[in-house]
C-alpha cells in the first residue's frame, strides 16, 4: 500500500517529496535559485505570481 495520500485525482506535494526524495532534492537545487535569486527580488516574483494566478481564476 503506498503511503501517498489521494487528493482527488491529485496526490499531496509532500507525498510526493517523500515518495521520490532524491528527485526533489534534485529539482530544488534547480529551482531554489530562480525563485529566490536574480535581478528582481522575490517579493516582487510572488506578487506577479499571485496576479497570474488572479487573472487566470486560479485558486488552488
Amino acid at each position: 500500500m503506498s503511503t501517498a495520500r489521494n487528493h482527488g485525482n491529485r496526490t499531496s506535494g509532500l507525498d510526493m517529496m517523500a515518495l521520490v526524495p532524491d528527485f526533489f532534492e534534485r529539482y530544488f537545487a534547480f529551482f531554489r535559485p530562480g525563485h529566490q535569486e536574480g535581478v528582481v527580488p522575490s517579493r516582487i516574483k510572488e506578487l506577479a505570481r499571485l496576479k497570474i494566478a488572479a487573472i487566470n481564476e486560479c485558486d488552488t
